[in-house]
């Protein structure tokens, strides 16, 4: 009976295989279409590869560093500004290169595999410099989910790379800036663009989870001063182009392609407010490109 049980056991998992199998060597490729599912999975797989043969800054060491390098300026060429007004399906494919999917790798403890939590984050330097939030190095920091083992970056072309250092950070702006090594390989950084006014046209590229390369459009909403603490106010930007949970540090672009601003959070307005009734509206906060520049010496 036992014997039987295994059989057939055995039976369904091959025939689950082969089906699997099938599917995979008969479905047809749709251009211009991506694999969600493909993308993430490779993602995973070389993250594990990375994570055996390379240099990667750890937990204990990233709690050390993010808070030495509060304020540090860093010092960086300035990308040369984009001048030539595009549509949107323009920005899309210009922005794309530039834009990284940010994850936190971490084991779960329950199976082999290495998961990833996905954040969003753009390349500032062809050498190696990305720029997320501040929010997002803490949550690898804080390791909620499991074992959180190194922070892993996706860029465009599907290259995978795990995070070496924390270069910058200002914990108040709710921004950092990291480094991995590119062995060599040029990335393409985006310019950093001016303040944008309200009423202006804004794209964003990010990941709202599970979703990965979501592109939205919007207007600037407002642009105001926030306070911080007692003694001082930080500029902040609200904008209407759609984003959640995973765009994190994502990029917001004016209509040339150049950054205006980084997404940081929402905050949903509801008309009982007290209760969290009757929802009215999602106010989308970011963080304008001059609390990013900082941090930059040359700029």
């Amino acid at each position: 009976m036992k014997k039987n049980k295994l059989a057939s056991i055995l039976l369904v998992a091959l025939c689950l295989a082969s089906t699997v199998k099938s599917y995979a060597q008969t479905t047809k490729k749709w251009e211009g279409f991506s694999d969600q599912q493909e993308i993430t999975q490779s993602f995973e797989l070389k993250t594990e590869e990375l994570l055996k043969n390379s240099k990667f800054i750890t937990i204990e060491q990233a709690a050390v560093d993010l808070v030495a390098v509060e304020g540090k300026k860093v010092d960086m060429s300035a990308v040369k500004l984009r001048k030539k007004a595009l549509d949107a399906a323009e920005i899309a494919a210009l922005i794309q290169p530039s834009f990284v999917a940010f994850a936190t790798a971490y084991d779960c403890g329950n199976c082999h595999r290495t998961h990833l939590n996905t954040a969003s984050g753009y390349i500032i330097s062809e050498d190696g410099l990305i720029a997320t939030n501040h929010h997002v190095i803490e949550g690898f920091i804080e390791s909620k989910n499991g074992k959180n083992l190194a922070m892993s970056i996706r860029t465009h072309d599907g290259d995978v790379f795990l995070v070496s250092e924390i270069i910058s950070a200002f914990k108040d702006a709710d921004l950092a800036i990291v480094k991995i090594d590119t062995k060599g390989k040029k990335l393409i950084p985006l310019p950093l663009g001016n303040t944008a006014q309200v009423g202006d046209n804004v794209f964003v590229m990010s990941n709202p989870a599970p979703m990965i390369n979501y592109f939205s459009t919007g207007k600037v909403a407002r642009n105001y001063l926030s306070p911080v603490s007692k003694t001082e106010k930080l500029p902040q930007t609200d904008i209407t182009a759609d984003y959640a949970a995973g765009s994190s540090g994502a990029p917001i672009v004016d209509q040339y392609g150049n950054l205006i601003s980084t997404v940081s959070s929402t905050r949903s307005i509801y008309y009982d407010m007290k209760e969290q009734k009757n929802l009215q509206m999602v106010v989308k906060n970011t963080k304008p490109v001059v609390l990013l520049k900082e941090l930059i010496k040359s700029i």
